[in-house]
């Protein structure tokens, strides 16, 4: 009698199965998950933050010197992106030194004098007659205040709530 008979046929494995995946690619699926819901909510609010930002730059390239009110538009466009970002201080009732000194202070390049002659230049001029001479220069400062000062700094806002309380 052969002992080799009573052996049976050699069987392969069973395949191994996709699904479920081992629990490493769990973790990998819902960290990437996690990152791409953060990424969205920060883009999303980056977004709003900057809306007003956006609305106010698009108002300055309207605003042109044979307005007559040009100067006056100008000042109003700083008054209202100022109003919608520095909430905790009393923007809307700051007027001449006051007003020079918070566009200063909300300023992010330290001590800039052109900035700063510009600015009183630019409220001085609002109560003379005909004086669209650097309307230009006011108008790039403007836009330069808007693009760097906006959104603010939570140092800045700090600061100026401590100058305005």
């Amino acid at each position: 009698m052969n002992p080799l008979e009573n052996l049976k046929d050699i069987h392969a494995p069973s395949a191994i199965d996709v699904w479920p995946p081992a629990y490493g690619w769990w973790i990998l699926a819902m960290l990437i998950l996690a990152v791409i819901v953060f990424t969205s909510i920060w883009a999303v609010n980056y977004y709003k933050v900057r809306a007003a930002k956006r609305q106010a730059l698009q108002e300055l390239a309207l605003i042109d010197h044979q307005h007559k009110e040009g100067l006056a538009q100008l000042n109003q466009l700083l008054k209202r992106a100022s109003i919608r970002y520095f909430t905790s201080i009393n923007v809307h009732q700051m007027y001449g030194d006051d007003w020079v000194k918070f566009l200063v202070t909300s300023f992010n390049k330290k001590h800039n004098q052109e900035f700063i002659d510009n600015i009183t230049s630019l409220q001085q001029s609002l109560y003379k007659q005909d004086s669209t001479d650097n309307f230009d220069s006011y108008k790039k400062h403007t836009s330069d205040w808007l693009r760097t000062a906006l959104p603010p700094k939570k140092s800045v806002i700090k600061q100026l709530e401590q100058d305005h309380a």
